[in-house]
């Protein structure tokens, strides 16, 4: 997992976060300078994890945005994206693909029975709701909950350690829908956005059923 200490990593984390970034943008989470910010941004791009674009304003010059490169969200963790998907493509034109998604709908059956374990003593809602999002946090999906004001929540993750896999093979992405459903069993848990078709973030809206 990448650190949060040095400015270059946090400029990478909120890249990776916001996706795309101005420099006033950017400014909002340093209180250092433009110029010593500017030097940072430069020795990112020289060394390939960002690179920018200009983007046309209605009114005035154009202005620079910034944004991750493959290299760039390398650094983040992949559990071994690519060899995981290689070797999967090979069982697929050794066994077809209907045995690989039985064999992800097996690795689904472990992860259900050891997140169960790990939120298992937890009787209160939003502790259930908050021990998952640890959990997911632990294994890399850089995690952030929100509290909506109708009383639902809304779980975004920034990081898919998987998301190679599930470019390939879809139903990893409702695997997790499911998972979160089966852990919380009051809930109502809805896929709203999802990084393998280019957002941000996959974001989940958590609903409490029991009102």
């Amino acid at each position: 997992m990448i650190k949060k200490s040095s400015v270059k990593e946090k400029i990478l984390l909120q890249l990776k976060q916001k996706n795309k970034l101005s420099i006033v943008q950017l400014m909002e989470n340093f209180q250092i300078t433009d110029i010593a910010l500017r030097r940072h941004i430069h020795k990112l791009e020289q060394d390939g994890y960002i690179n920018s674009f200009q983007e046309k304003q209605t009114v005035g010059r154009p202005y620079h945005i910034y944004q991750l490169t493959p290299k760039g969200e390398d650094i983040f963790p992949s559990h071994y994206q690519q060899f995981s998907v290689d070797l999967l493509k090979e069982l697929e034109e050794l066994k077809g693909k209907d045995f690989v998604y039985q064999l992800l709908a097996s690795r689904a059956e472990k992860t259900t029975s050891e997140y169960k374990s790990k939120i298992a003593n937890e009787e209160d809602y939003l502790n259930r709701i908050e021990k998952l999002v640890q959990v997911q946090e632990e294994k890399g999906y850089m995690t952030d909950l929100q509290t909506n004001t109708d009383g639902s929540y809304t779980l975004k993750q920034f990081n898919c350690p998987i998301s190679s896999v599930a470019h390939e093979y879809k139903g990893i992405c409702e695997q997790e829908v499911d998972l979160f459903t089966e852990l919380l069993k009051d809930s109502k848990v809805v896929a709203s956005t999802c990084i393998v078709n280019g957002a941000n973030c996959c974001s989940f809206l958590i609903e409490d059923n029991r009102k």
